[in-house]
């Protein structure tokens, strides 16, 4: 049910969203000890009713990242850099350190925004003794290819950031294996790395097309074993994402598994 707190605490997520802001406030209450959480209502959207969202409180207490000192290392340098929490973050530093197992294969990731979860990844991925090829993509104009089933997004969003910035970011970090592609992904850049395969794919895309797009095209270059983590499966907002994600679920090829944090990981079996 609607209430006017509801209603006011709403304007005020929106305001925080589109300043920014949302990051640093939660970065500073932490540091004081608190966790801010949007509880809300238990909602659906016209577009996906079956598709419904309410806050998840998971009660499991064991937390790695808190004694992982390379992470918390990284973390400190990109924190500003993401709008992705330390729980996504360190959930992608495992799965990086998971598919170094693998004897070959590049990393990719698509929505890279200013950097920050690619070179996360790209500075996890040389800890782990890794050769390969880090590929950051992005628009550097925005979300693309929004369309019905994306009811947050019109397109445009996430602008605010440049190549400059990416690989400002990457070169603090000392890294050495990131590779920029900007551009609309793959329509645009995806034959510069068309002969590639690929362990991992990161995609953060926020929309149903441009997910669908990517996942087409990175497929049948992913080795098997080797996954694609879906940041915005989990979030209301992008609910075209979560659709995309679970019109797989019946597919023999692959396994895909929801994490709480909000990823879905969809693994390559054949």
């Amino acid at each position: 049910m609607s209430t006017p707190l509801v209603r006011a605490a709403d304007v005020l997520r929106e305001v925080f969203h589109k300043l920014g802001l949302g990051h640093w406030i939660k970065n500073i209450l932490r540091k004081m000890g608190f966790e801010l959480r949007y509880v809300g209502e238990i909602v659906s959207t016209p577009a996906n009713p079956s598709i419904c969202f309410s806050q998840v409180w998971p009660f499991a207490t064991y937390s790695p990242w808190l004694t992982d000192a390379a992470f918390k290392r990284v973390y400190d340098e990109i924190k500003h850099y993401t709008l992705v929490d330390h729980y996504l973050c360190y959930d992608l530093w495992q799965i990086v350190m998971e598919v170094t197992k693998f004897s070959r294969g590049d990393l990719i990731e698509i929505g890279s925004w200013r950097g920050g979860t690619g070179c996360l990844i790209a500075k996890r991925a040389e800890l782990s003794g890794l050769k390969n090829t880090v590929y950051l993509c992005d628009t550097f104009k925005g979300v693309v290819k929004a369309g019905s089933l994306d009811p947050f997004y019109a397109g445009g969003e996430h602008a605010d950031t440049t190549p400059q910035i990416v690989n400002g970011l990457a070169r603090r970090l000392g890294l050495k294996n990131v590779e920029v592609l900007e551009g609309v992904f793959p329509d645009e850049t995806g034959t510069r790395v068309a002969d590639k395969e690929f362990r991992l794919c990161h995609i953060d895309v926020d929309v149903y097309q441009s997910a669908a797009d990517v996942a087409e095209w990175v497929w049948p270059r992913l080795i098997s074993g080797g996954g694609i983590v879906y940041d915005d499966y989990g979030f209301k907002g992008c609910e075209g994402v979560t659709k995309f994600v679970n019109e797989q679920r019946l597919m023999s090829d692959r396994l895909i598994l929801h994490n709480l944090n909000g990823h879905a990981i969809v693994i390559k079996t054949d």
